[in-house]
């Protein structure tokens, strides 16, 4: 299955916004206001949008699976994070066996440590949610990654007569709605052609 083979985009899910995207509705000042995990829900929110809107820049550009000079990278499951500034064969053929990659930020202070298109990119995306990104600098957040790819591991179905099991694993951080998002894609996508 191409998802076991190429992991699936590591989108945040609609519920990291709140019901009809409430926990965006926030600028910095507001954020003074709030309570303490309303705060906290509003500074998440406002970095996963930014994050999601890079990962739909790479995803249009089939570039979300694979490492682009300037890019910063991750080991699969951890979240340390190292500069892939002119990916080699090597480091090509890890990206390939799932085993790194690819990084978007978690906005905070400071410019993210990227370089070349990519840091280009994720300005261009920072400055389309220049309220969110502002927010997340005025709460003292630093820059952090998330991969941009989310591995499944052990990727099983069972069918039944009425359903379709399925059972994988995933690393800690990660959300089964971005797996399953992808397999009903797949599915509306290969039932209409």
């Amino acid at each position: 299955m191409a998802i076991a083979r190429r992991g699936v985009p590591n989108y945040f899910g609609p519920q990291r916004f709140g019901r009809e995207g409430g926990n965006l509705a926030i600028n910095a000042q507001a954020l003074r206001g709030l309570r303490p995990q309303e705060r906290g829900f509003a500074l998440s929110a406002a970095r996963s949008v930014v994050f999601n809107a890079v990962l739909a820049e790479r995803v249009a550009a089939g570039s979300w699976e694979q490492l682009l000079p300037g890019d910063l990278a991750n080991l699969d499951g951890r979240g340390s994070f190292f500069a892939a500034d002119a990916p080699d064969a090597t480091l090509t053929a890890r990206c390939e066996q799932l085993q790194i990659h690819p990084t978007g930020p978690l906005w905070g202070q400071g410019p993210p440590e990227t370089r070349g298109a990519v840091a280009e990119l994720e300005a261009q995306v920072a400055a389309r949610f220049s309220e969110q990104c502002a927010a997340c600098e005025a709460a003292g957040m630093r820059q952090e990654r998330r991969s941009l790819r989310l591995a499944v591991h052990e990727l099983r179905t069972v069918e039944e007569p009425a359903a379709l099991v399925l059972h994988f694993r995933l690393g800690r951080g990660s959300f089964a709605t971005a797996v399953l998002r992808e397999l009903i894609e797949s599915a509306a996508e290969n039932a209409a052609g």
